[in-house]
């Protein structure tokens, strides 16, 4: 229990410092064909788990890449149906999701 609640601490403190360092517009997202929202993704799922500010915390970063990397395809969709929201079209809501996978794969 007591490593569990270190390893959530470590994964707020690389969600806070380290988030997704490739951030995006709606704008950007729409304008993107399937191949390019793929390698997007894979790109900010790699900025968050071995950047310099992953190294810096006792998570267990493979195994959250692997599960990041599981979920591609349905992050994709949920920016898609979010981007396709007008209330909800924004850097930051892509933002939110994609910290709502990276937690799912720390739990």
């Amino acid at each position: 229990m007591k490593r569990l609640a270190v390893s959530l601490l470590s994964l707020g403190g690389l969600l806070l410092l380290g988030g997704p360092a490739q951030a995006i517009s709606c704008k950007q997202w729409q304008r993107m064909g399937p191949q390019q929202k793929a390698a997007t993704v894979e790109r900010m799922i790699a900025s968050t788990v071995r950047g310099s500010k992953g190294r810096q915390y006792r998570v267990d970063r493979g195994a959250v890449g692997r599960c990041l990397n599981g979920q591609v395809r349905n992050i994709e969709y949920d920016f898609d149906g979010a981007c396709a929201d007008p209330r909800t079209a924004g850097m930051h809501e892509l933002n939110r999701i994609f910290k709502d996978y990276l937690w799912s794969c720390a739990g």
